[in-house]
């Protein structure tokens, strides 16, 4: 028997994640995507217009979708541009780059654990060995969602009051 062939690999095969989380749902990758989309809005100006908003809009799922206009209908009923208000502008521009600090690496290492994947399965080359456990395979699916439609309140203000951090 040879030992290399019979060993796994965790860096590489997919561990059982349990029911409640991206892996189990098979939503790790896309939530990734999402993650990294909403940063680059979030650190880009010239990149929000309203056909960038319905991609990002498009990629959500319909449980964030539903939680989003929950979140959002208060703003909705008021269509005129919100007055400055520098101290909420602050807050949310904190808010967003706290969120984006602790996920924003998860989402990379997501799509960077994907590729490597998949490269590997085409070829004999190492990966870079990042683990499952660094990624978003393993995190509970209500808190994700939870976390990413926070984000997108976040950049929703960001985006009324033209503050991109």
């Amino acid at each position: 028997m040879n030992l290399s062939s019979a060993m796994i690999d965790p860096r590489s095969q997919p561990q059982n994640a349990p029911a409640s989380t991206l892996g189990a749902a098979a939503l790790a990758l896309h939530y990734a995507n999402v993650i990294v989309l909403i940063e680059k809005l979030a650190t880009s100006a010239h990149l929000m217009d309203a056909d960038v908003r319905d991609d990002l809009y498009s990629m959500l799922t319909t449980s964030i979708k539903a939680a989003l206009r929950a979140r959002l209908k208060p703003y909705g009923k008021n269509l005129a541009p919100p007055a400055h208000n520098p101290a909420l502008a602050a807050e949310w521009t904190a808010a967003v780059r706290g969120m984006l600090e602790r996920l924003a690496p998860l989402a990379h290492n997501m799509i960077r654990w994907h590729s490597e994947r998949s490269f590997e399965q085409q070829s004999s080359v190492p990966s870079s060995g990042i683990l499952l456990l660094q990624t978003l395979y393993f995190a509970d699916q209500r808190k994700a969602e939870d976390a990413i439609t926070e984000l997108l309140v976040g950049l929703n203000c960001l985006w009324r009051y033209r503050l991109i951090y």
